[in-house]
């Protein structure tokens, strides 16, 4: 089952009318109509997911709640206008800075990708060390990069350019303090379409290299952490 006209108007009726016992008396609606779309994408994506990396939590508890977090409603909505699903591994604790593999569906639009929310100082410092030394992994991630022209790289940038003699074709991965590959759409045709699953899933496929480096990122890190200790 694809996502629809319907789960968008579900979304922005629920969202619009802020009322807990609405959404107690339409919740076969939204299991129906945004629940059950988002548990077809993660059931095409597991066998992706085991493939790139079996350590890699992906089922329906990836999804996030459409209730908005107790501690930052105070009088305001208390629904989401938008949700997502965050396929990664499992985290130590409620704070750690992981990569994951995520879709998200707005009422402006859509959008999925591969990589950070926010990505941890050691992790960047690591991915410098190895785009400056060659480190195959980073070739590997970079090239696939390249070959593909759905995603495009995102982060914050630092405001200065702090590698001015470093090569331009890394300048863009190394010059960030996050780093992130990310898709983005607001064509609802797109979002509507039966072959969109099947598109992320294989998008996904192709981000593997990039997965690998980060992963690669945050071992390196956690040995250097572990080193100094």
């Amino acid at each position: 089952m694809s996502f629809t006209v319907q789960t968008l108007e579900f979304i922005s009726e629920n969202y619009m009318r802020n009322d807990r016992q609405w959404f107690k008396d339409h919740k076969a609606d939204y299991e129906k109509l945004v629940l059950a779309p988002f548990a077809e994408l993660l059931q095409t994506l597991a066998p992706v997911m085991e493939k790139i990396d079996p350590q890699l939590i992906c089922t329906p508890k990836c999804v996030s709640r459409i209730y908005r977090d107790a501690r930052y409603v105070r009088g305001g909505a208390v629904f989401r206008d938008s949700l997502w699903c965050s396929v990664r591994r499992k985290k130590a604790s409620a704070y750690d800075l992981v990569p994951e593999f995520y879709f998200y569906i707005s009422l402006e639009g859509f959008g999925y990708g591969c990589g950070y929310y926010r990505t941890s100082t050691a992790a960047m410092e690591q991915l410098r060390k190895m785009a400056f030394s060659g480190d195959k992994t980073f070739k590997a991630a970079k090239k696939a990069f390249e070959n593909q022209s759905r995603f495009y790289l995102a982060g914050e940038m630092y405001k200065k350019n702090r590698f001015p003699d470093c090569k331009s074709d890394i300048l863009d991965w190394v010059n960030r303090k996050s780093i992130c590959l990310c898709y983005d759409s607001a064509d609802p045709q797109e979002l509507f379409s039966d072959s969109l699953f099947a598109r992320i899933a294989e998008d996904m496929l192709s981000a593997a290299p990039v997965y690998k480096l980060y992963a690669k990122m945050e071992e390196q890190a956690a040995a250097e952490a572990l080193a100094k200790k």
